[in-house]
């Protein structure tokens, strides 16, 4: 990647490239797996409204890299939504590449700096979710040191459109 890669905070004026990143990512990960209907409900128009919103929210924080002025991948933590966390317990929410960015390291520095803003944020564990058949996402989790979580067995919410596997990795706050 010859552009210099900039993080910055998301901000609501970043809705469409960032709706735009979320369709064209889950075709390219899940269309091996998901039902198609799935993907074809998931427009970048449904899209933008929903991170219009999220991006205006305090709670959690979305950063992006940017490449040459253009966003080219993101990544979601805040506190953990699930039912069996305490308030020691972050989650990576969303980490996607543009498909055409991808391979130029921009998910390993997007995933450095999602864990260095869970451990600033004084969480002590993190955790993320993955379609149990997305083995691209899984292998890149791992490689990254996060490990399945046996707890997180079924315990999926009722948006998830397939089977997934809970990751967790010790913050070491």
């Amino acid at each position: 990647m010859t552009d210099a890669v900039t993080l910055r905070r998301g901000t609501p004026d970043d809705a469409e490239q960032i709706a735009g990143i979320s369709v064209r990512a889950w075709v390219h990960a899940y269309e091996s797996f998901l039902d198609p209907r799935v993907l074809a409900e998931r427009t970048a128009a449904s899209q933008a409204e929903r991170w219009r919103e999220w991006l205006a929210d305090e709670v959690t924080q979305t950063h992006v890299a940017e490449v040459g002025g253009r966003i080219a991948g993101y990544a979601t933590v805040g506190a953990s939504r699930d039912g069996d966390a305490d308030d020691t317990v972050g989650q990576l929410s969303a980490l996607y590449v543009d498909p055409a960015a991808q391979g130029a390291g921009l998910g390993t520095r997007l995933l450095a700096d999602a864990v260095a803003r869970l451990r600033a944020s004084g969480f002590n564990v993190a955790t993320l979710w993955v379609f149990e058949e997305n083995g691209l996402g899984r292998a890149f989790y791992e490689r990254h040191g996060w490990r399945t979580d046996p707890g997180g067995v079924g315990r999926e919410n009722a948006e998830w459109h397939g089977p997934a596997l809970r990751y967790r990795i010790d913050l070491g706050s």
